[in-house]
């Protein structure tokens, strides 16, 4: 099993500083409208709600705040000025050598090929770049991209992709804490749905139930 929890427990990771991608938020949003499961209301009790109560130290570029839509910027905003810091670039492009090279070399990654100004990518490229600048943990649920290019580019080698199938964990350690199973058949559902290819990629046991069980000596 591959896992940044090998290196970095569980309860050490939640107070390490870490960046949020928009993609926590749209979880199943191609099926919002047709699976009650996938609603926005339903994700924020399964795995967001725990996810904001749970990090302590957590930021957002601005970048990615701008793409987020009114019920996640809402929701957001509760946390922002307790756990939660909407970060920029600081005007570091074209000043800052180690920031540019990082910058650029991101872009040029061919996996990304993103072109300053362009609004593809924008978010998770500027996000990467202020991780990897700041030495932080990064998150995102759609990670296929980021984990890969954080594998291959030398400037990315210290920041840990902190990947779905960890943010259920961690929402099931939170539920558990207060004897609370309520939310047990939903996080396995979206475990087995939405962490297929992070399971096959890492080697992770199919279903969550295996995983908590092989994450014990994470936690």
């Amino acid at each position: 099993m591959i896992t940044p929890l090998k290196k970095t427990a569980l309860h050490d990771l939640l107070n390490k500083p870490v960046l949020f991608d928009a993609n926590i938020f749209m979880v199943g949003i191609s099926e919002r409208l047709s699976d009650k499961n996938c609603s926005f209301e339903n994700l924020i009790q399964l795995y967001i709600r725990p996810l904001f109560e749970s990090f302590t130290d957590i930021y957002i570029h601005e970048e990615v705040y701008k793409e987020l839509d009114n019920d996640a910027r809402a929701f957001t905003d509760t946390y922002k000025g307790k756990n939660v810091t909407i970060v920029n670039e600081g005007g570091l492009y074209g000043k800052d050598p180690q920031y540019t090279t990082i910058f650029n070399n991101i872009c040029n990654h061919e996996l990304i090929k993103y072109r300053r100004g362009s609004s593809k990518d924008r978010g998770e490229v500027y996000s990467l770049a202020y991780a990897a600048y700041h030495n932080m943990n990064y998150f995102c649920s759609k990670e296929i991209m980021v984990d890969i290019v954080a594998g291959e580019l030398r400037e990315l080698k210290d920041v840990e992709i902190i990947t779905f199938d960890i943010i259920l964990l961690q929402a099931y350690v939170f539920y558990a804490r207060q004897n609370d199973n309520s939310n047990s058949k939903g996080l396995k559902s979206i475990y087995k749905k939405y962490c297929a290819d992070v399971i096959k990629r890492h080697r992770l046991p199919p279903t969550l139930g295996d995983y908590i069980k092989a994450s014990q000596d994470y936690l």
